[in-house]
């Protein structure tokens, strides 16, 4: 009579590992996705700016022309992304605000006014 083994063969093993590896690095890049995106909310501003201007199919199918603006509201700010098609007529309009966009500080050297000593 053949016993049954149920321990791991060498061919099992190794597509374990794969797995394990995929899984792994299937992870890293989503953290690090999720990183870039979480720290740099001014590169994302820009990329929206950048990306409605350079690249208008990306927000509507057979647009040819993309409007990028900006408008005020209290302290936030509102990007606004208009796409044409060659024919001048609108596809769409997409919005993305930034809260609390004029109440951080916006340079390198300021200080936020709280923090302001008084004199």
């Amino acid at each position: 009579m053949i016993r049954n083994i149920t321990g791991r063969t060498p061919a099992n093993t190794t597509r374990s590992r794969w797995r394990q590896i995929a899984a792994s690095t299937l992870i890293a890049a989503a953290a690090a996705v999720g990183t870039m995106a979480v720290t740099a909310p001014a590169a994302q501003a820009a990329t929206f700016q950048d990306t409605c201007v350079a690249h208008p199919g990306a927000y509507a199918s057979g647009a040819v022309l993309g409007v990028y603006a900006t408008k005020k509201i209290g302290n936030d700010r509102e990007e606004s992304c208009k796409v044409y098609d060659a024919q001048n007529k609108l596809l769409g309009t997409t919005y993305q605000t930034n809260y609390g966009f004029y109440g951080k500080p916006q340079g390198p050297g300021q200080i936020p006014p709280a923090q302001l000593s008084p004199r």
